[in-house]
C-alpha cells in the first residue's frame, strides 16, 4: 500500500472514532439529563406509564400549544411539566405560585386554561409577590436542567426512547407530528 492511501485511511479512521466517541458522549450526556429532569421540580399530569419532561414558562405560548396538544393523551402518558422562569417579569411569581400551590396540577391548569394571547398577559395564573427559598431554590434548579440541553428554549421536552436513547426536543412540535412524537416515547 502507498503511504498517501495509509494517510487517508488513518485519517478516516480517526475522524470515524472521533465522532463515535462524540455520540457516545452525547448519549450518556442526554442520559444523564433524563436522570436529572427526574430530579426536577415538577408538576405531574396523566396516568400513563410513558413519562414526558416538558421545561416550560408560565408565559410561553408555544409551551400553551403543547398543553393544549398534551390533554387527550393523559390515559396513556405522564406529562411532567417543570416550570422555568425566563421569559417575562411574571414568570417567576407564576412559577412559583405553581411550584407553591396547595395543588399544584390546579395551578398549571388554571393558568394553562385562562392562557389569553392578548394584551401581553399570556399565563391566567396570578403571580405570586413573594417565593420561599426553596421554591427560589427548586427553579434555579429547573433552569440549570435547561442549560444543560444546550441552547435555554422553551418548551423543551424530554423523554426515553424505545430504543433506550433519551431525547430532547426544543421547541412544540406541530399539532401533526405530536402523536408521533409520543409514538417513540418507552413505557419504561
Amino acid at each position: 500500500m502507498s503511504k498517501p492511501y495509509l494517510r487517508y485511511l488513518w485519517l478516516v479512521l480517526g475522524i470515524w472514532l472521533t465522532l463515535s466517541g462524540l455520540a457516545q458522549a452525547a448519549t450518556q450526556s442526554r442520559s444523564e439529563l433524563l436522570r436529572d429532569a427526574a430530579k426536577a421540580h415538577w408538576i405531574a399530569e396523566g396516568h400513563g406509564h410513558r413519562v414526558v419532561y416538558v421545561i416550560f414558562d408560565p408565559n410561553c405560548p408555544y409551551c400553551h400549544l403543547v398543553y393544549v396538544d398534551s390533554q387527550a393523551y393523559l390515559k396513556k402518558y405522564q406529562f411532567r411539566w417543570v416550570p422555568v422562569d425566563i421569559l417575562t417579569r411574571t414568570s417567576p411569581g407564576k412559577a412559583a405560585a405553581m411550584l407553591e400551590a396547595r395543588d399544584p396540577k390546579a395551578a398549571l391548569k388554571e393558568n394553562e386554561d385562562h392562557f389569553v394571547r392578548a394584551r401581553g398577559k399570556l399565563g391566567g395564573l396570578k403571580p405570586l409577590a413573594h417565593m420561599t427559598a426553596a421554591t427560589r431554590k427548586a427553579l434555579d434548579y429547573n433552569k440549570k436542567l435547561l442549560a444543560k440541553t444546550g441552547m435555554e428554549v422553551v418548551p423543551t421536552i424530554i423523554y426515553l426512547k424505545k430504543d433506550g436513547k433519551a431525547k430532547v426536543i426544543k421547541g412544540a412540535p406541530a399539532k401533526a407530528d405530536f402523536a408521533a412524537m409520543l409514538a417513540e416515547v418507552s413505557g419504561s
